[in-house]
């Protein structure tokens, strides 16, 4: 009975290492796409990538607010792209069941119905802070809510876009 157990302990720790090891790759491999300025877009369990420009049209510089919980309040200049051109960009058609997700490099993923992602000046994806670069410790690309009533949903190293 114990030798069971001993086996079953050595499988599972196996398996436990090789997903560990595939999630690695994956992670390092998006993150890899993320500093060439290259997002991954998954729609419907086929693997797209948007190259994204500050050069486009599309890029803008806007001002917003970071509200947290506890009533601080701070001022912010970003510069991005709305979530919804770069789709549009793309020709990836939406509909009112769509659901959208912003997944980050540690797999912490915020989802937008498709109302939410519709609305004008609400959901960026931004690539400048004050003019420069985002910080190392934010990746390459950060998502931005300008329009929740606090900034619980945004996210810092934004590696993939799900739509399913």
């Amino acid at each position: 009975m114990k030798n069971k157990k001993s086996i079953w302990m050595i499988i599972l720790l196996a398996i436990v290492t090789a997903l560990i090891f595939i999630n690695r790759n994956s992670v390092k491999k998006q993150e890899e796409m993320a500093n060439a300025k290259q997002l991954q877009i998954v729609v419907n369990d086929e693997e797209k990538v948007y190259y994204y420009s500050e050069e486009t049209d599309s890029y803008t510089t806007f001002d917003t607010q970071m509200k947290r919980r506890n009533g601080e309040v701070t001022d912010r200049n970003y510069s991005g792209i709305q979530l919804k051109d770069i789709l549009s960009d793309m020709g990836i058609a939406l509909t009112e069941s769509t659901v959208i997700s912003a997944v980050c490099a540690d797999q912490y993923a915020v989802q937008f119905t498709y109302d939410e992602l519709m609305v004008d000046k609400n959901v960026y994806i931004i690539t400048q802070e004050n003019g420069q670069p985002l910080p190392q410790e934010s990746g390459s690309f950060m998502l931005v809510v300008n329009m929740d009533e606090f900034s619980t949903r945004w996210a810092k190293n934004v590696v993939k876009v799900k739509i399913q």
